[in-house]
């Protein structure tokens, strides 16, 4: 429709340029003169109108009768109209002949060539893969893989390589007995149900299959010999306990082996569950955790942060349900078990020297530290837990006891000054030299970390009052000692700096801090006064480069 009236109307303007260049140009009428007449006749003056009058009405007749120029605009008209539809016409048969070219290598990405086809292929085949899975419910009755002559009454998966898939009764036993994590299935009545390790499968005298219990061993090897005597010695199920390894949950009995002559007898130990990758819940070993379960967790911890330690055993305890196993997995359990196994993972790593609060790419020489505090990582005072002393202490997070006593030592030494914590126009809470502790029900009120320009966390502390400025003085302090930092970087420089200075005057100690230079974080510099943004600002400091100063936020 926009085309057609593009069209319409270019055919209204050449019409009107054609009449125009038609009609011949009227030339303007000139003025005559006024000259004055000398007075006339009344009665000739009002003949003389009379005869104009009747002349004039005469002429707008004729041209009533004829009128070549009216009678030409109708005319265009007309015509514009036919020309309107023809046009409009071709414009439609237009539309409909012109055939849309198919899209090329050049239009269309190769990925998109392959997404497309995979969706044809998908959709062909999806009433096939149906159907397949549905005959796939249905199994035959078949043979024992093992011995050929009983009818199989077990699907065992796990046991395909060794090309036993379907065992009977007896052979079931056997090829189990070791094999306790081997997810078994049982073949009643053409289908296949889920079935524990503990539970076997019989056959009647009337030749049908049922369910009985037994007691499966933890496989783990026995010393060949636990005595000096000659006769044989049997090993026998001890204490029932509960493995959990990525599968889930499993109920086994821990193996004994004793010698009837010499009543000796051995059973295994902490050090025996862990040269085979059980690590224990307990010194009592009732739940023993395989690795698989740990590293897995921990994987999952890294990769989804926000994923909890109760849906991660939930997850755990579906999959032991749909094996046909039951039982629960406790949390608090786990949780600690999980963290002895990451403290003796880390005695290893520091055994092997790897320090993971150093930064590879920019220690002992740092070109700048950022320090700043979250109060949001707070602490009630009720969830303080128990009293038992935490076994990283000091190794990320400084011991509360040192940071009070600097407190302390520092607050002895300050002198009174305005601490407005104003600088122009903007307020900041960040930052000042004193604060009361918190009149709600809150232990830690929040925390306080450095980082380098590479975003490694490099130390930390507890918050137990609001930011004052002896909680990054204490962080500058232990910087001090572990790297040579050249810039220190805060959000309120400009007043940390002038109180650094004055609280070195009092500490001889924390002189060396002063050698830093300050440096301004860019982002808080904007709000910062004009003058204070020149002065301590991060772009206006020789030697930082492109430090942004804001890596504790990032």
């Amino acid at each position: 429709m926009h085309m057609a009236a593009l069209i319409s109307e270019a055919y209204l303007h050449e019409a009107r340029a054609a009449m125009a260049t038609e009609t011949p140009a009227i030339p303007p009428k000139k003025k005559r003169k006024s000259r004055k007449r000398p007075l006339s006749n009344p009665v000739d003056t009002r003949r003389r109108e009379r005869q104009r009058e009747t002349q004039r009405s005469a002429s707008a007749s004729q041209d009533r009768r004829y009128d070549p120029v009216h009678e030409e605009g109708l005319e265009l008209e007309h015509q514009d109209f036919g020309s309107l539809e023809t046009h409009l016409q071709e414009l439609r048969d237009t539309l409909t002949a012109v055939q849309v070219p198919e899209a090329t290598d050049g239009t269309v990405s190769a990925w998109a060539q392959r997404q497309l086809l995979t969706d044809v292929r998908m959709k062909t085949a999806r009433p096939m893969l149906f159907n397949a899975n549905l005959s796939a419910e249905r199994i035959a009755i078949q043979k024992c893989h093992r011995c050929c002559a009983e009818e199989a009454v077990i699907r065992c998966l796990d046991c395909v390589p060794l090309d036993m898939e379907f065992l009977c009764a007896t052979c079931d036993m056997e090829a189990h007995k070791r094999n306790i994590f081997h997810d078994r299935e049982a073949v009643f009545n053409g289908f296949l149900e889920p079935i524990p390790p503990t539970t076997a499968v019989v056959v009647d005298e009337n030749g049908q299959p049922q369910f009985c219990e037994q007691i499966c061993q933890l496989p783990v090897p026995t010393p060949r010999s636990i005595c000096e005597c000659s006769d044989d010695v049997t090993v026998t199920p001890w204490k029932h306990i509960s493995v959990v390894t990525i599968n889930g949950r499993y109920n086994v009995c821990l193996p004994r082996k004793s010698c009837p002559s010499s009543a000796a007898e051995w059973t295994p130990e902490v050090k025996d569950l862990l040269l085979y990758r059980y690590w224990p819940a307990s010194t009592s070993c009732q739940t023993l955790y395989k690795y698989d379960v740990f590293t897995s967790f921990e994987h999952m911890k890294v990769t989804a942060p926000a994923m909890s330690r109760q849906a991660f055993l939930k997850m755990l305890e579906h999959r032991s349900v749909q094996a046909g196993r039951t039982g629960s997995i406790c949390a608090d359990t786990f949780q600690r078990s999980f963290f002895e196994f990451c403290f003796c993972q880390y005695k290893q790593e520091d055994m092997c020297q790897v320090h993971h609060f150093v930064c590879p790419a920019c220690s002992p020489d740092m070109l700048a530290v950022c320090c700043d505090g979250n109060r949001k990582h707070y602490r009630f005072s009720k969830s303080k837990g128990t009293e038992e002393p935490p076994i990283y202490e000091g190794l990320f997070l400084a011991k509360d006891e040192e940071v009070a006593t600097f407190v302390d030592l520092v607050r002895g030494n300050m002198k009174s000054g305005n601490d407005s914590a104003v600088c122009g126009t903007a307020k900041f809470t960040a930052g000042r030299e004193m604060s009361k502790k918190s009149g709600a029900q809150i232990d830690e009120e929040g925390i306080q970390v450095a980082v380098c320009r590479h975003g490694f966390l490099l130390r930390g502390l507890n918050h137990f009052r609001g930011e004052i400025y002896a909680y990054p003085m204490f962080l500058q302090k232990e910087m001090s000692k572990k790297a040579n930092v050249d810039f220190f970087c805060m959000d309120v420089t400009c007043r940390y700096w002038p109180y650094l200075n004055k609280i070195a005057e009092g500490l001889p100690e924390l002189l060396p801090l002063t050698e830093m230079r300050p440096f301004l974080s860019v982002m808080h510099a904007k709000a910062h006064t004009a003058k204070c943004e020149v002065r301590w600002g991060g772009r206006s400091q020789d030697g930082a480069g492109n430090t942004v100063g804001e890596e504790v936020e990032q």
